[in-house]
């Protein structure tokens, strides 16, 4: 058992990344790759986010409406799914980020709160690739809204001033949207 625990913890600490196809800060995928990783067969996946903020000032969604299956910290697009099954609404955040589509992707989603977390870890080499296309935005040092409900008033957004998550806001306040998507 020991042994086994052992070998698990090398295969996962010695993941080869030498045969990527991808890097940090690369545009590629309708945006620019700002986290890589390969799963248990070796295959290369990562994520991607948008060249542009969706809009300033966006609602999340309803105030005092529990969405259901929708406190995912990692899977951004499967809240964002629950949250358009549960309002049916595509003026909020989520659904400006199901609508969105770049160079031909249109498979974008509202990040969960640790994708925009992942996000802020590689911030320096994400600016200085969206910096490089003409007309990209940056990631502002403002707050954005994460997929990531809290409860039934309130849902995550992550503070890029701050490199940190909060909810202090109601699902109805106006704030930043910026898409992301996985490949």
């Amino acid at each position: 058992m020991r042994t086994s625990l052992l070998l698990l913890f090398i295969s996962v600490y010695f993941v080869d990344f030498s045969q990527s196809r991808h890097y940090i800060g690369q545009p590629a995928e309708g945006g620019i790759i700002y986290y890589l990783y390969q799963d248990s067969l070796g295959k290369e996946h990562g994520l991607v986010v948008s060249l542009k903020n969706l809009t300033r000032e966006a609602e999340w969604g309803p105030k005092d409406k529990e969405v259901e299956n929708c406190t995912s910290t990692w899977d951004g697009q499967s809240n964002t799914q629950a949250i358009l099954m549960a309002t049916r609404d595509t003026t909020k955040a989520a659904g400006l980020c199901d609508k969105y589509s770049s160079q031909g992707y249109d498979d974008w989603y509202l990040p969960a709160i640790y994708e925009l977390q992942a996000m802020n870890t590689h911030l320096f080499t994400l600016e200085k690739a969206l910096d490089a296309i003409k007309g990209a935005d940056e990631i502002e040092m403002n707050l954005y809204w994460s997929s990531t409900q809290s409860n039934a008033a309130s849902a995550w957004f992550y503070s890029f001033y701050e490199s940190k998550a909060t909810n202090y806001y109601d699902k109805t306040s106006k704030t930043l949207v910026r898409a992301v998507r996985s490949f």
